[in-house]
């Protein structure tokens, strides 16, 4: 171990050294362009390790050891107080070289004497001992941590499957509530054409009937027409006139029996997905839930007879875009997945 009288020495150098902490050694605004930019990683060699030594235990160098950094110790410091009392006179950037150089040699020397020591001092000082102690504990606080983490998920994934199940059948009633309003809306519009087309009846179907009246009386035949031609052509207009209305009223009645029909329809795909929600909830097992779903997507969505058309032409759906309908309802899937068979 060293004497305290070389422990107090070095310490008193080291103060030499570390006394330019915090210090502009590399750039000053009076040098101007000059720079020890050169230096700088020197410098900061010089002042770590100055640093570290002064806050180790320097007892525990031997007293050759103590005495070697001492000596070293100087130079160094004699080349940062150049540095520091650096001014442009003479050559300045060949004095700076200079100042460089020797500092570098300088700097060579106590990194030299002085790595073999850290290392040991730092031991001394319980530097390890308390880094591996701490990084222990550090993995200890994370295991702890870990199987807190695991332990709070197993207990919340109960708890997190619950809000999964209430946000699919949230968002199954939101895609049913939108359906209804659609399908109702579209029943709303059609019974309000409807109308107008039962209008074009009623007035068609008058015009007709006034027009049946009046050709019979009017135009009527001259007492002097005596050929055939004259009383065929005046019967073929009458003809004409009413049977062109009489057209127009089939075509106008047609046209609102097909209006009627959509309207039914969609009022009862209205009604029908109200309460569509409960057969997707009726049950948890996965065969039964189908089996209600296939039953309740047959019933909204395929060809309803209204007795206003004549159902035997229109096309049914397949078994299999109802099954599909079906699944894809009870998943909640997003909206634009399920389209009405008339649009």
């Amino acid at each position: 171990m060293a004497s305290a009288d070389l422990v107090k020495q070095l310490e008193e150098q080291l103060a030499t050294i570390t006394k330019y902490e915090g210090t502009e050694l590399k750039r000053r605004q009076e040098w101007g362009t000059i720079t020890f930019d050169s230096a700088a990683q020197d410098i900061d060699t010089a002042l770590s390790i100055a640093l570290d030594l002064s806050t180790m235990p320097l007892v525990h160098l031997t007293d050759q050891a103590a005495q070697d950094i001492t000596n070293a110790v100087p130079n160094v410091a004699t080349y940062l107080e150049q540095i520091d009392n650096f001014e442009l006179q003479g050559n300045a950037q060949s004095n700076r070289d200079n100042i460089a150089t020797h500092l570098k040699s300088a700097v060579a020397q106590f990194h030299t004497v002085t790595s073999q020591w850290i290392p040991y001092l730092a031991y001394k000082r319980g530097d390890f001992s308390e880094n591996i102690k701490k990084f222990e504990e550090t993995i200890e606080n994370a295991r702890a941590q870990y199987d807190q983490a695991v332990d709070f998920a197993k207990a919340k994934e109960g708890e997190v499957n619950k809000i999964v199940e209430a946000s699919r059948e949230a968002s199954a009633s939101a895609g049913v509530a939108t359906f209804t309003h659609e399908f109702d809306e579209e029943a709303k519009r059609l019974a309000v054409a409807s109308i107008g087309w039962l209008g074009a009846v009623a007035s068609l179907a008058a015009i007709t009937v006034i027009a049946a009246v009046c050709s019979f009386f009017w135009p009527s035949l001259a007492d002097d027409a005596n050929s055939w031609a004259a009383a065929l052509r005046h019967v073929v207009a009458k003809v004409s006139v009413i049977a062109i209305l009489f057209t127009g009223t089939v075509w106008c009645g047609r046209i609102y029996r097909a209006i009627r029909h959509q309207c039914s329809i969609n009022r009862h795909r209205a009604l029908s997905l109200k309460t569509f929600q409960a057969f997707v909830q009726a049950t948890d097992d996965p065969t039964t839930r189908d089996a209600v779903l296939m039953a309740a997507t047959r019933s909204i969505f395929a060809n309803v007879p209204t007795g206003l058309v004549d159902e035997r032409s229109a096309s049914q759906d397949t078994s299999v875009s109802v099954l599909e309908v079906g699944k894809s309802a009870g998943k909640a899937v997003p909206a634009n997945r399920v389209a009405s068979p008339d649009a």
